[in-house]
């Protein structure tokens, strides 16, 4: 499988680190799946296959779903995950 998004690549990363089984190894993978569910629940900024909603948009009760752009999941209508909507 060639990685094609960043939950991918920390996929990946996770059983590396799993596969090395040297002192520390399953606290990096651990890691490395936290962050990747933090993408895909949309806490974080990053790419993922999985159809998620904008967070900014949806705490305003309007459902917009999050295009890769750049290597990134963002919000075509708030510009989600940069900070300023409005520059």
């Amino acid at each position: 499988m060639i990685p094609e998004t960043e939950t991918d690549w920390l996929g990946l990363v996770a059983r590396a680190h799993r596969l090395k089984n040297i002192p520390g190894s399953d606290s990096w993978a651990g890691t490395a799946e936290f962050h990747a569910e933090d993408i895909r629940e949309a806490r974080h900024a990053g790419s993922s296959r999985k159809i998620r909603h904008c967070p900014r948009c949806l705490e305003r009760g309007v459902k917009y779903i999050l295009l890769a752009m750049g290597g990134m999941d963002r919000c075509g209508c708030c510009q989600w995950p940069r900070e300023n909507p409005g520059a």
